[in-house]
């Protein structure tokens, strides 16, 4: 949609009856900042959340990763060097400048404590302004997949996710290529829905669309899956994958760069952060300390979530006595708004990292 299409739509509902109440910003990858800006500016009176779904409020680079390679999520690597200083300066100039200007009625929600506390480092002025909501709520207990693997049983070991460098696909091929020798008894899984076959992978389909939302937890639970490598490489700001996964009972491999995974595994205990590839492929060519482990957590570790519910915490934000003022007219796109807007959202589709 183009930006007046959007008050266009907001007018349409209004005379319908369904009030505008406040307004939420997901994220704003690959959109003209200038646009969204303008179209706030039109919706006043009411409230404005900003979800922190990524790090594009503070680089161009959503993910912060130095030249699509090395994390600097930290800030303890030089921008010098990286594709992305070009643009950063004007990028985040833009950035600012829309934040500045509603900052007296906009909350900043970050999906994890992880999140909040990187974001701040960018923007300590806002901290009292951003909050945690998670994305998922847990309810209840499973107890499956609880047992210890026995001695002569195969560890059953699988990536969870897309067929991404930044997921950690590479390291996950690794350590495969350094166990093809080595004699281990393990037994290697692939869960998503992608096309890349690997020597010695079992590749299981996991499609939300057509198996339901709970297609990985349920994949998971029928391989009785012993452990999961969520190897990422940049800071996630939040994981499905994690909570899938420890629903379904699986001992986590987790890197130290991974963002939200890592704090989480280790917050909960949920399994075992690595800082190097190296050190994840030494541990996994231990074969009698790795199942000690896996199985000690198996044995020891609280269960996971019988099921995780949406959270609509987050509209607790919005009151329904809220009614916003919407300073438009109905009005038609002129063609080059209208090819404006199909080139975005064309550029979105084929380029967006998440």
């Amino acid at each position: 949609m183009t930006a007046k299409e959007v008050l266009n739509t907001l007018l349409e509902f209004d005379k319908a009856g369904k009030i505008c109440i406040g307004i939420l910003v997901h994220h704003i990858i690959r959109n003209d900042i200038d646009e969204v800006k303008w179209i706030l500016e039109k919706i006043e009176n009411v409230p404005v959340v900003y979800y922190l779904h990524d790090f594009y409020t503070c680089c161009i680079n959503p993910n912060l990763m130095k030249n699509d390679i090395q994390s600097c999520i930290d800030r303890d690597i030089p921008c010098k060097g990286c594709c992305y200083l070009g643009k950063k300066e004007e990028h985040l100039e833009k950035i600012q400048h829309f934040l500045r200007a509603f900052e007296n009625r906009i909350t900043f929600v970050a999906p994890a404590e992880y999140t909040k506390e990187h974001w701040i480092a960018f923007y300590p002025e806002y901290a009292d302004k951003t909050i945690v909501i998670s994305h998922q709520k847990a309810i209840g207990e499973y107890t499956g997949n609880k047992e210890a693997i026995l001695s002569d049983e195969p560890l059953r070991l699988g990536f969870v996710g897309a067929q991404k460098q930044i997921k950690g696909w590479d390291i996950f091929k690794n350590v495969v290529a350094a166990v093809k020798d080595a004699g281990c008894n393990y037994d290697f899984y692939y869960f998503g829905n992608g096309s890349e076959k690997v020597d010695g992978v079992t590749p299981v389909e996991v499609d939300i669309a057509t198996q339901g939302k709970d297609a990985m937890i349920n994949n998971l639970k029928e391989k009785r899956i012993s452990a999961v490598f969520l190897v990422c490489v940049w800071g996630e700001t939040y994981s499905y994958t994690t909570y899938e996964s420890n629903a379904a009972n699986c001992f986590i491999f987790a890197m130290k760069s991974g963002g939200n995974i890592p704090y989480t595994v280790e917050k909960n205990g949920w399994g075992h952060v690595f800082s190097t590839e190296e050190e994840l492929i030494a541990a996994v060519l231990s074969e009698h300390n790795l199942r000690n482990e896996i199985n000690n957590w198996k044995i020891y570790a609280k269960p996971g979530a019988e099921e995780y519910r949406d959270n609509d915490d987050i509209l607790k934000l919005f009151s329904k006595t809220n009614k916003a003022k919407i300073s438009w007219m109905l009005s038609r796109n002129t063609l080059f708004e209208r090819v404006k807007c199909g080139a975005l959202n064309k550029m979105f589709v084929g380029t967006r990292l998440k």
